[in-house]
């Protein structure tokens, strides 16, 4: 698993966007997840696939709903062909004033987790249907961009966190959790650093636990605790995500590629490399061509 932060700038005095994602095959990187420091609701408009986060699996199909919040690491797979979505990002700032403790209540969902909480509203649920005409009623509003758009928009969000507030939360739940998660997050983000820029090279446990000043054992296992991943499993996955840009864009061949990535035995690469994409890596330079 490749743990990366997004970081798609929103504007200071709007900081909100909506727009349509395409997922294909060509752009899926299987075992890679982001986070990032905004919020997310996300419609399915059309196809399948299966998305990952806090350990759960969520299938996902057209109508179906999956939200995000700024700790929470998550990917995606495809199922069959490509994916549709909208997709709507937004800060907190958005939607609560700093001073004002009322619209901060409008952020419960993501930051309070009930104990009936899912980050997937199916399209088989009863506010799932207001919630998906409220998205359409802002993708529309942002792309026509007529006078008074953005009173509009931030109307229709604040009603979508209104009915996942009701539909979800869970007054006795506490943000701690949450704020636990974030701060494993922010700790481990030197690590996830240091990984990005040595991977392909011979990169221990210990050197990255020393980058951060743990322990190697305290290290893996919170590493494993936060990311659900052991260390060696996510360099080796950074290395054959790597990899398969390389097969793509390249005409590098296979063995070249492999030692580039960190790989010292070939036989172990392509290996690694079926068990991971689910394909040898000839397959991806036979699609090159």
């Amino acid at each position: 698993m490749r743990l990366e932060r997004d970081n798609i700038p929103l504007d200071k005095e709007f900081p909100f966007q909506i727009s349509e994602v395409e997922l294909t095959p060509e752009n899926s990187r299987p075992g890679s997840y982001h986070w990032h420091s905004y919020f997310e609701i996300t419609c399915v408009l059309g196809g399948k696939g299966n998305y990952f986060v806090n350990g759960q699996e969520y299938t996902m199909e057209e109508d179906d709903i999956i939200i995000f919040n700024n700790v929470e690491p998550h990917g995606w797979k495809l199922i069959g062909g490509d994916m549709k979505l909208l997709v709507m990002i937004f800060s907190p700032e958005f939607v609560a004033e700093k001073l004002s403790i009322f619209d901060t209540e409008y952020l419960k969902p993501f930051v309070e987790r009930g104990s009936n909480f899912k980050n997937r509203i199916g399209r088989e649920e009863e506010v799932s249907g207001e919630i998906r005409s409220s998205i359409r009623e802002i993708y529309h509003e942002w792309q026509q961009k007529k006078e008074g758009y953005p009173l509009m928009i931030k109307a229709n969000v604040l009603r979508i966190l209104t009915m996942l507030i009701r539909a979800y939360q869970d007054e006795s739940k506490s943000g701690e959790m949450l704020r636990e998660k974030k701060n494993a997050m922010k700790r481990l983000e030197q690590a996830f650093n240091y990984i990005d820029d040595h991977y392909c090279e011979k990169i221990t446990l210990e050197e990255v636990a020393f980058s951060v000043y743990m322990s190697s054992n305290y290290f893996s296992s919170y590493f494993r605790k936060v990311t659900n991943i052991s260390f060696s499993d996510y360099v080796t996955r950074m290395r054959i995500n790597h990899a398969r840009e390389l097969l793509r864009e390249t005409d590098k061949n296979v063995t070249e590629i492999a030692m580039e990535c960190g790989f010292n035995n070939i036989s172990n690469f392509y290996r690694l490399y079926k068990k991971h994409v689910g394909k040898p890596p000839k397959d991806e330079k036979q699609k090159k061509q």
